[in-house]
């Protein structure tokens, strides 16, 4: 067979390590979207007087499962 100068690392190794990695992220994305719907399920039974208690009110939500929620 005639070599024609590529190498096997050049186009990619037939290791397991990049869908290591690439399970690894998959499997971080998961379990948040687990834990968001977690915390989704958990504020949206709340009442609005638990959510005062909270700090909190329902058009906050949206912001608390997204991390993004500010007190100001």
């Amino acid at each position: 067979m005639a070599s024609h100068g590529f190498n096997r690392t050049a186009f990619g190794s037939t290791s397991s390590a990049p869908r290591a990695g690439l399970t690894t992220w998959f499997t971080a994305q998961i379990e948040r979207r687990r834990e968001r719907a977690r915390i989704a399920r958990e504020l949206l039974t709340c009442s609005n007087r638990d959510l005062f208690d909270l700090g909190i009110s329902s058009g906050d939500i949206p912001a608390v499962i997204d991390g993004t929620y500010r007190r100001c």
